[in-house]
C-alpha cells in the first residue's frame, strides 16, 4: 500500500483546486482525476424500507469519456465500506438499478432508478444536492471482471463525507 504523506496530499488538492486536473480529494479519500465518476439526482423518493426511488439521475465526471457501451436496464454495486469503520458483511453495498438511458456529451443520464439494501434505511436521507463519487479504477476493461463492487463515497453538497 502507498503511504501519501500530507504534505504530498495537500499538494494534490492544491493541484486540483488551480484546475489542473491531477486528483480528487476531499475529506479522506482520493480518486484520480480519470478514474472519478459521479451520480446526480434531482429528487429522491422512499417509498418502503430498502429502496429508494431516484428522480433526475445522471452518471457525469471524467469517467464518462472513459465508458464505452453503457446498457439499458442494468445495475452497478456501490460499496459504500471505505467510508465508515466498521465493517458488516455486504451491509454497505447498494445496488443501483436503471431502466432507460440517454447517453449526453458529458453526462449519461438514467430513468426509472432505483438503489436497493436492505440496510439502506440505515443512511440519512439523501438531499436533491447530494451525490455519490464512484472510483472506476478496478473496473477498466482489463481489470473489471475481477471487482465485483465499485468503490463509492456519499457526499453532502459542500463536498464533505457523510458521517453515519
Amino acid at each position: 500500500m502507498v503511504n501519501l504523506t500530507p504534505v504530498f496530499l495537500i499538494s494534490l488538492y492544491i493541484l486540483e483546486i488551480k484546475g489542473r486536473g491531477v486528483g480528487y480529494y476531499m475529506d479522506k479519500f482520493f480518486i484520480s482525476e480519470r478514474y472519478r465518476l459521479e451520480i446526480h439526482w434531482s429528487n429522491v423518493k422512499y417509498e418502503k424500507d430498502g429502496v429508494a426511488l431516484i428522480d433526475g439521475c445522471y452518471f457525469g465526471g471524467p469517467a464518462v469519456k472513459e465508458i464505452g457501451v453503457f446498457n439499458e436496464s442494468d445495475f452497478i454495486d456501490l460499496d459504500f465500506s471505505n467510508q465508515y469503520i466498521i465493517f458488516l458483511d455486504s451491509f454497505y453495498i447498494a445496488r443501483l438499478f436503471w431502466g432507460n438511458v440517454k447517453r449526453g456529451d458529458t453526462k449519461i443520464f438514467l430513468y426509472n432508478v432505483r438503489l436497493e439494501n436492505k440496510n439502506i434505511n440505515v443512511v440519512p436521507k439523501l438531499g436533491y444536492d447530494d451525490y455519490i463519487v464512484i472510483d472506476t479504477k478496478n473496473h477498466e476493461e482489463q481489470t473489471h471482471d475481477f471487482f465485483l463492487t465499485y468503490t463509492s463515497y456519499l457526499l453532502k453538497s459542500d463536498g464533505t463525507l457523510y458521517k453515519f
